[in-house]
């Protein structure tokens, strides 16, 4: 039977094949392509102006409060509102149903002005306001620096005001009549109650636009300046421009600004407030943590690059790479914002170089 012979044979030989694992008549396997080269990006040198900050914590407010306490005797039997605000001349209070008013100045009443001559700084305080208040003072006679006379005119002033204020003309200023603060001012907590002695504490009192006190080492305090710029970011994410309206001169007792201390010069701080360029950015807050920028350093008119723009040097240093052509060395300067200064023989202002980011 030749027919089945051969039929055995080719079988014989597809199993050898099979066997040795020799798949001749299959297509080769796809190769993974290779990924093509990526395409650098490029950035310019341009000139600009480079500055880095440094950002405290600081807490928005009404800045310092004070405690108003009555003087002399007598019952309180009006109080404001938490929030009031009070300017020249407005009742803060009453004491036995007679209004303690505001006065503007920085020298409070420490006596009775009650006859004609009296000399004194008190007596510049009493004419200063109503002089402000459109009440005619007279002519004053001269007097020491920052100091006035209780003339016959002045007094008849008094008493005018006085009049206004619904209560006797005496053409007599006590002591407990007025309240002086160096502007209008803030209502704050109240912690007296209607019936209460009047010489007990009774509420605080603040300005009356917000601003941002910051606790600052005491050792930094040469580095601040009144007039100094800032930046404030609110918690609602937004900025506002300010300035440094006050830096205090008076350490607080050692304490870190977490608290702790120990009582050395570098753990003291002290009060530095700043001012809002427009404090209704504030909105509706009261009282809230914000971040204050402070401006360290800072390059005018410089040229600057992307930082990822530098190449280090195997020799050290940095260099840029314009796209085809030969590095260039450069000298750094201020590293912010993402950018760099730089500087060099071949570096110039729009010069295009390449980037990694």
């Amino acid at each position: 039977m030749p027919g089945k012979a051969v039929t055995i044979t080719l079988v014989a030989v597809v199993a050898a094949v099979t066997g040795a694992g020799v798949w001749w008549f299959a297509e080769p396997p796809a190769q993974p392509m290779a990924a093509a080269p990526a395409t650098p990006g490029t950035t310019q040198v341009r000139r600009t102006d480079l500055s880095t900050s440094t950002s405290v914590a600081g807490t928005l407010g009404y800045g310092h409060t004070r405690m108003i306490r009555g003087t002399g005797s007598g019952i309180v039997t009006w109080l404001p509102a938490t929030g009031a605000t009070v300017d020249r001349a407005g009742q803060l209070y009453r004491v036995n149903d007679k209004p303690v008013t505001l006065f503007f100045g920085d020298t409070p009443l420490y006596r009775k002005l009650d006859r004609p001559d009296l000399v004194g700084k008190d007596v510049k305080l009493v004419a200063d306001n109503l002089n402000a208040l459109g009440y005619r003072i007279g002519t004053q006679p001269r007097a020491g620096k920052g100091e006035a006379v209780l003339t016959q005119s002045l007094i008849d002033a008094i008493k005018r005001w006085q009049t206004a204020q619904g209560v006797e003309p005496t053409g007599v200023v006590d002591v407990g009549d007025v309240v002086v603060f160096g502007g209008p001012v803030r209502v704050g907590a109240i912690q007296a109650q209607l019936g209460d002695p009047a010489t007990n504490s009774l509420f605080e009192v603040s300005a009356t636009t917000k601003s941002v006190t910051v606790e600052i080492d005491a050792t930094d305090v040469g580095s601040h300046k009144a007039g100094d710029k800032v930046t404030v970011k609110l918690p609602d994410g937004s900025t506002a421009g300010g300035s440094v309206s006050s830096v205090g001169t008076v350490a607080k007792g050692g304490n870190s600004a977490d608290g702790s201390g120990d009582g050395s010069p570098a753990s003291q701080r002290v009060d530095l407030v700043v001012a809002l360029d427009d404090p209704a950015k504030a909105g509706s807050l009261d009282s809230a943590s914000v971040q204050v920028a402070f401006p360290a350093t800072s390059r005018h008119g410089v040229l600057a690059v992307a930082v990822g723009a530098l190449l280090a040097l195997k020799e050290g240093g940095y260099a840029l790479q314009p796209p085809g052509g030969a590095l260039v060395p450069v000298t750094t300067g201020l590293f912010a914002q993402g950018m760099v200064e730089v500087s060099g023989a071949g570096v110039a202002e729009g010069m295009i170089v390449v980037t990694a980011s």
